[in-house]
Formats: structure tokens, C-alpha cells, sequence
């Protein structure tokens, strides 16, 4: 028993990395997102005459500023890494928002988080400071929902209220419908302090 004791101690952790945010509050029942989930949501379509160029979050305000032309045409409240308050992405695991110039690589469908738009990070400057450190920058940051406990936005006060991801932007799932259709692979993103 003994010599199982450290490898039940790291499966115990590691099970607990295995999700970005939080539990669902006590009492709360969810489950996963399923297709129907994504069958006929508002704005699920790229809408051209909407289309965004640019995608601005300013950590400071927790805000997402999208921008067309030049001039913001919508706003989001957001939440952020859960270590935000400690500064700056520098590696994996930290479970903070990087800061920098990207852009959307990708969008899918995601089981846990409703949907997810992948951004570029680590850029070059990002890798730089890793490779100086000796850490491993870490990859997978996105925009994305909310967890499946809140699919139906009950939970919205309390999952914006507080900072909660594992270093990505999330938004309320209305939010997300509403970016979805405004963006394509290629819009640029900034993340500022």
C-alpha cells in the first residue's frame, strides 16, 4: 500500500487540473454539452456585415472591446485567469491570461465550455521570455463559455464575478453567440494589462 500512496497522490492532482473554473456552486446540477446544444443558435453564422477586425481585452476592466472600422461596436464583461491577480502569463499551469498581440487561430465546439476560439499564444515574444526563464510557456489559451453547470446562464452573476480560468478569456454563452458570428480565423486579438 505504501508504494501505491505517491502514485494515488498524483492521480488525486492531477484529476484536479482537469477542468478550467469553477464547480458548479453547491446544489447546482449540470452536464455536458451535447450537438443539440449548437443546433440552432442565434448568430452560430458568420455575419460578414458585422464582421470585427479587431478584438480588444483590457484585463484591468475584466471588458472585451470589439472593434470594426476603427471604432468599438460592442462590449463584453469577461473573466480571466484565476492567478491573474499575481500578474502575467510566464507559464504553463500558472493559470493566468498572457498579455500581447494574437490572433484567432481557430473555432470549435467544446464539451466542457460550450465553445472556443483558440488564440495564437505563445507568440515569438511570449517564447523568448519562456526560453529565458527556462519554462515552458504553456499553449491552449482561448475565448470561450461557460462551464456545463451554467449552459443556460443561471450562474452568469457568479462566474463573472470572480476570475476563474485556467489563464483564458471566458464569456456568458449569449456573449460567445454574439462573438461567434463576428469573427473568422485571422482576427486579430490584444490582450492588455
Amino acid at each position: 500500500m505504501k508504494k501505491l500512496l505517491p502514485y494515488i497522490s498524483l492521480l488525486l492532482i492531477a484529476l484536479s487540473f482537469t477542468a478550467c473554473g469553477p464547480r458548479a456552486p453547491s446544489g447546482v446540477v449540470g452536464g455536458y454539452y451535447s450537438s443539440e446544444d449548437y443546433k440552432n443558435k442565434p448568430d452560430a453564422v458568420f455575419d460578414a456585415a458585422r464582421a470585427a477586425d479587431k478584438i480588444v481585452v483590457k484585463k484591468a476592466e475584466r471588458k472585451m472591446y470589439i472593434y470594426k472600422d476603427g471604432k468599438v461596436i460592442k462590449s463584453f464583461p469577461v473573466s480571466l485567469g484565476a492567478n491573474d491577480h499575481f500578474g502575467n502569463k510566464v507559464k504553463r499551469g500558472d493559470k493566468r491570461t498572457p498579455v500581447g498581440g494574437y490572433c484567432i487561430l481557430n473555432k470549435r465546439h467544446h464539451p466542457v465550455k460550450y465553445r472556443a476560439m483558440t488564440i495564437s499564444y505563445p507568440n515569438a515574444q511570449d517564447r523568448a521570455k519562456a526560453k529565458r526563464l527556462g519554462v515552458d510557456p504553456g499553449s491552449m489559451i482561448t475565448i470561450h463559455g461557460q462551464p456545463h453547470w451554467n449552459a443556460d446562464g443561471h450562474g452568469d452573476n457568479y462566474t463573472l464575478s470572480k476570475d476563474w480560468t485556467d489563464g483564458c478569456v471566458a464569456l456568458t454563452n449569449s456573449d460567445l453567440d454574439w462573438l461567434w458570428g463576428s469573427v473568422q480565423p485571422g482576427t486579430v486579438i490584444e490582450i492588455d494589462d
